[in-house]
């Protein structure tokens, strides 16, 4: 697009991170496994007897919000720093490009294609980017409720720009650390004293899907990582801070990190998700310095996952019901390995096959105006995902 671009690429600085893409496709993967898992009920399927694989998603979703909030971060970090602002009209003009078209589409066929006869109520929460009210509401249609973190990620964009709007970058880091911590106090405060109260469990029910927190979090950890790169002030935990990138402390940080989703997933840990925030968030941190990580995620196949992670997460459950229903229908006396081998393989294909049509065949033709609103750019030669 060259010289069409509002951007030169004289005036654009380059942040790239080859093991981020791979965090993506792990975490969409989960998703997809924990919800072959979950499902298996509607259609009388018998589950895989693994009680941790159907609680995965709630990890791979905490997971992308901390990879959101520390991806986010860091590039306004850069793009301040750089050229001593913000564009706040850019930001969300580069938001919409990315999230809307895939957003509303799934919308469009979800209330008048296929399911179809969804509330009213549920519509305009989802039009008006509320889908996490209306899933707490139990509104949302099952095969396209993943919508509703997407209008917990808009609600986030609407604030979170304007943080970068205070001058000093440590003063931003103390507004993140006290935003954060007011929206945990927050949390744990409602979901004690919610007992029997309908209000009080409602609204605990959407604080735990709104996850402002675990953005937060990866937003804290970006900004510590970016002063790392580019020091303009110093804090106290600034040496625990650095000591992340030691492969001893890595191997420490893996360990607790699987350990803790392990239990998380076998049983229920209140405010679980803010720990596996900060442990995804410092894994994170460690995957972008690709010379002293202990794992490398730079593989070509989880790459384009990666590349196409919006599509898997939003559009899975439209070829998982169909894999599920021909395993009822036409697989229902061959054994359970068979089965579940037929639901796994097939569904994976058909997700991944119906994730890369719609990013080449209709989220890339919206990409390639995103460019013209970037002065922080993901990659030099392909449209940024």
């Amino acid at each position: 697009m060259g010289s069409e671009n509002a951007v030169s690429d004289k005036k654009r600085s380059y942040v790239y991170f080859p093991n981020l893409d791979g965090i993506r496709a792990i975490a969409a993967l989960m998703v997809v496994v924990s919800h072959i898992e979950y499902h298996k009920n509607l259609f009388n399927l018998q589950r895989i007897g693994i009680p941790n694989l159907q609680n995965m998603g709630k990890v791979g979703v905490t997971i992308f919000f901390a990879l959101s909030g520390f991806l986010i971060t860091y590039l306004l970090m850069v793009e301040k720093g750089e050229f001593n602002r913000v564009g706040l009209k850019d930001f969300y003009i580069r938001r919409i490009l990315r999230i809307w078209p895939l957003y509303f589409l799934i919308v469009i066929v979800g209330f008048f294609v296929y399911p179809r006869g969804a509330s009213k109520e549920a519509l305009w929460l989802s039009v008006f980017f509320m889908p996490n009210l209306a899933f707490c509401l139990q509104m949302l249609p099952s095969i396209f409720d993943p919508i509703w973190s997407i209008g917990t990620e808009e609600q986030f964009y609407i604030f979170h720009p304007h943080i970068f709007r205070i001058k000093k970058p440590e003063n931003i880091l103390y507004a993140l650390v006290g935003i954060t911590l007011a929206l945990i106090t927050i949390n744990i405060i409602v979901r004690s004293i919610q007992n029997h109260n309908q209000f009080l469990s409602d609204l605990s029910l959407f604080l735990y899907y709104a996850r402002f927190h675990n953005m937060m979090v990866g937003a804290i950890v970006a900004v510590l990582y970016y002063n790392t790169k580019h020091p303009s002030f110093k804090f106290k935990l600034q040496s625990a801070f650095e000591l992340m990138f030691n492969k001893y402390v890595q191997i420490v940080i893996w360990i607790c990190f699987i350990l803790f989703v392990y239990l998380y997933t076998l049983s229920e840990i209140p405010q679980g998700d803010i720990v596996i925030s900060v442990l995804a968030a410092l894994i994170i941190v460690n995957l972008c310095e690709t010379s002293s990580s202990i794992f490398s995620l730079n593989n070509s196949k989880l790459k384009y996952c990666g590349k196409i992670s919006y599509g898997i997460y939003l559009l899975h459950k439209y070829p998982l019901y169909l894999m599920l229903y021909i395993a009822q229908t036409y697989l229902s006396s061959v054994g359970l390995f068979w089965q579940n081998l037929f639901i796994y393989v097939a569904t994976l294909i058909a997700v991944i096959a119906l994730a890369s049509l719609s990013y080449y065949g209709f989220e890339r033709y919206f990409l390639r105006f995103k460019s013209r609103f970037q002065k922080v750019s993901q990659n030099k030669q392909a449209v940024s995902s």
